[in-house]
C-alpha cells in the first residue's frame, strides 16, 4: 500500500528557512541598509529608494511569513506555541502590507517634494521616527510597531523551533 512519506523533515527546512530569512531581511532592510543608504545618498534621493524598496520587502515577506506558518502547521499541534508564534509574525506583517504602508506610501509620496534639499539633514534614527516628515510621523511609527510585532512573533517562533 502507498503511503506518502514523512512531512516533518522538509516541513522544518522550510519553517526554519522561512523564519530565518524573515528576521535577517527585516533587520538587513532597516537597521543595516538604511541607514547606509540614506547616509551615502542623502534623503532626498534615499526616500523614493526606500519607498520601492518597502514594497518589495513586504511582498517577499508576505509570502515567507505564509510559508512559515504552513509549516508550522504541518509540523506541530494546531494550538501549539509554534503556531501561535508563527501566525503573531504573520498578522504583524499582513497589517502592515495591507493596512498600513500603502497608507505611509502614500503619505510619503505626498511629502517627497518637502524633503527636496534636505539631502543631509537628519539622522537616520530621526528618520525611523518620523519618515518622510511630520506629516508621515504617525504612519511611519505604526509601520515600525507592526514590524516590532511581526519580527517578535519570528524570534519568538525561532526559540519555540531551538528547544
Amino acid at each position: 500500500m502507498f503511503r506518502f512519506p514523512d512531512p516533518t523533515p522538509g516541513a522544518r527546512a522550510v519553517e526554519l528557512f522561512a523564519m530565518a530569512t524573515v528576521f535577517g531581511a527585516t533587520v538587513w532592510f532597516f537597521f543595516i541598509q538604511s541607514p547606509v543608504l540614506m547616509k551615502h545618498l542623502g534623503r532626498e534621493a534615499f526616500v523614493p529608494l526606500q519607498m520601492r524598496l518597502t514594497v518589495v520587502l513586504f511582498q517577499s515577506l508576505e509570502a515567507l511569513l505564509f510559508a512559515m506558518v504552513g509549516a508550522a502547521l504541518l509540523t506541530n499541534d494546531k494550538t501549539s506555541p509554534a503556531v501561535l508564534s508563527a501566525c503573531v509574525a504573520l498578522l504583524g506583517g499582513l497589517i502592515n502590507k495591507y493596512a498600513i504602508v500603502p497608507l505611509a506610501l502614500q503619505a510619503g509620496g505626498r511629502t517627497l517634494k518637502d524633503i527636496k534639499d534636505k539631502d543631509h539633514e537628519g539622522s537616520t534614527a530621526g528618520f525611523a521616527s518620523e519618515g518622510g516628515g511630520s506629516k508621515t510621523k504617525t504612519l511611519h511609527r505604526t509601520v515600525v510597531l507592526f514590524v516590532v510585532i511581526m519580527l517578535a512573533g519570528t524570534v519568538w517562533h525561532g526559540l519555540i523551533m531551538l528547544n
